[in-house]
């Protein structure tokens, strides 16, 4: 099933309640967000990593993220250690963009050298008029995360749960002329403390790579090869489309 609609709260919101509504037919699903970034101009260069601090440049949905970041979970975030939504965004921005990350250090070291400093070094190379240079290597622009030697080899034990393996397995950055979209495939995704966050968290990576490249952020797609919940359902998804 494909989930598509132009900001992240939207798009998160419509497959939150088709995931809840059953209306999903299979076991995975691919979110489609076409408008995640609002700032197009590129200008705001900012370096916090907390949620609050991005909300006049990613596109949020502003009733959505109000809601969400309201709504206390069962559990704290791993890394805010604190339980409201707000805390869970903060989290997954740091997993995937605090040098400490878990997503972010397989980027920058997991394979013995900089993933997204590669990256960003070819979306920055201009041809002799100075024409972004776009062909057959700029479409495998993909950077793995998902760690064989680690996530896979820790899977394959005989034991029925891995605690902390990595659930985001790729990340690939598509452009198309002046165009950045980014893609993203995740092994598994909690839809209801963590798939928002994750969606924030591309959106930011997105920006922040288009603005050192001189490129304008396009779509971010987002599947999630199993789509399951971490002890939040019917209810967590009627407060956070207005249904109560």
């Amino acid at each position: 099933m494909i989930v598509e609609e132009r900001s992240i709260g939207e798009a998160y919101i419509k497959a939150l309640e088709a995931v809840v509504e059953n209306k999903v037919p299979y076991w995975y699903l691919t979110v489609h967000i076409s408008r995640p970034v609002r700032d197009a101009g590129m200008k705001r260069e900012i370096s916090s990593l907390e949620v609050r601090d991005w909300l006049d440049v990613i596109n949020v949905e502003d009733k959505v993220f109000k809601a969400f970041s309201r709504f206390r979970f069962s559990k704290p975030d791993p890394w805010t250690k604190g339980f409201t939504g707000e805390d869970w965004i903060n989290g997954r921005i740091k997993d995937l963009l605090h040098p400490d990350g878990y997503y972010n250090k397989a980027l920058r070291s997991g394979f013995s050298f900089d993933q997204l400093k590669e990256v960003e070094e070819r979306l920055r190379a201009r041809d002799r008029r100075g024409k972004k240079m776009h062909g057959g290597t700029s479409n495998a622009l993909v950077c793995q995360v998902f760690l064989p030697h680690e996530d896979l080899r820790r899977a394959c034990f005989l034991r029925p749960c891995a605690k902390g393996l990595r659930c985001l397995v790729m990340i690939d950055f598509k452009p198309e002329g002046d165009t950045l979209n980014l893609m993203a495939v995740f092994r598994s995704q909690y839809f209801d403390t963590k798939a928002y966050g994750n969606f924030i968290a591309l959106a930011i990576l997105l920006y922040s790579m288009c603005r050192r490249t001189d490129y304008r952020p396009g779509a971010i797609v987002s599947t999630a090869n199993k789509v399951t919940f971490d002890g939040h359902g019917n209810c967590f998804t009627s407060i956070l489309s207005g249904k109560e």
